[in-house]
C-alpha cells in the first residue's frame, strides 16, 4: 500500500462533504450520487491497474467517510494545538501560501481561501492556446 490509501481517503471525505451541498454529479444525461464516486474509482484503478490492494483502498474510503460524517472528528487535534505549533515554526514566514488557523474562512473544517474569483454566473473561460485539431 503507499499513497493512493491516503488519496481514496481524503477524496471520500471530500465526497461525503460535497454530496451535503451537491448531492448528485451529472455527466452527459447520467446522475450520479456524489458520496459513490470514490467507489467508482476504485472499481476504474482495480480493473485498470493490477496488483492493488482493493481491501486498502476500501479501508481508506471507510475512513474519510467516517471522517467527512464526523465521526471520527475526536482524532483531529485541538486549534490550541494547532496555534502553538504554527508559533513555534513560523510557517507564515516560510511558507508563501500557508493558512493559518487564525486565517481560516469558513471554520477549521471548511473551504480553503482561493484566487480564482470567477462567480459561477460569469461567461465560460476561453480556449487557451490555438485550436487546432489533433490526429487524422
Amino acid at each position: 500500500m503507499g499513497a493512493s490509501v491516503w488519496v481514496f481517503l481524503l477524496l471520500s471525505m471530500e465526497a461525503i462533504r460535497t454530496s451535503k451541498t451537491n448531492p448528485q454529479l451529472t455527466i452527459a444525461t447520467y446522475s450520479i450520487p456524489m458520496w459513490t464516486t470514490p467507489l467508482i474509482l476504485i472499481l476504474v484503478v482495480t480493473a485498470l491497474v493490477p496488483g492493488t490492494s482493493l481491501l486498502g483502498h476500501l479501508c481508506g474510503v471507510l475512513v474519510g467517510y467516517l471522517f467527512g460524517l464526523g465521526y471520527l472528528k475526536f482524532l483531529s487535534p485541538p486549534e490550541k494545538a494547532l496555534r502553538w505549533v504554527e508559533s513555534k515554526l513560523n510557517l507564515l514566514g516560510r511558507l508563501p501560501h500557508y493558512v493559518s488557523v487564525d486565517q481560516k474562512t469558513y471554520g477549521r473544517f471548511g473551504v480553503l481561501p482561493s484566487s480564482n474569483h470567477a462567480g459561477s454566473g460569469s461567461a465560460p473561460i476561453a480556449l487557451v492556446g490555438t485550436t487546432q485539431r489533433l490526429g487524422p
